[in-house]
């Protein structure tokens, strides 16, 4: 499961063989929410709201290399 990124205190990770739909796990000590990575929606979780704010602004600079990089990890 490789850490994709870090920034005030949120980490960014993306799990090898995950289940569709394309997407993030953010964590922020101990919360966590899965954004999908094609729209920036929450698929699952919660982070306090500034923290969900920076989530999904990284997910939204980064679409095309999160995309790539989830079917290099071989997601569902």
């Amino acid at each position: 499961m490789p850490r994709l990124s870090s920034f005030d205190g949120v980490d960014i990770y993306m799990y090898f063989k995950d289940h569709a739909p394309p997407h993030v796990h953010a964590f922020h000590g101990d919360d966590e929410a899965l954004i999908v990575v094609r729209d920036g929606s929450v698929y699952a979780g919660s982070l306090p709201t500034s923290k969900l704010g920076l989530a999904q602004e990284y997910v939204a600079a980064n679409v095309q290399e999160l995309l790539a990089r989830w079917a290099t990890l071989g997601g569902g």
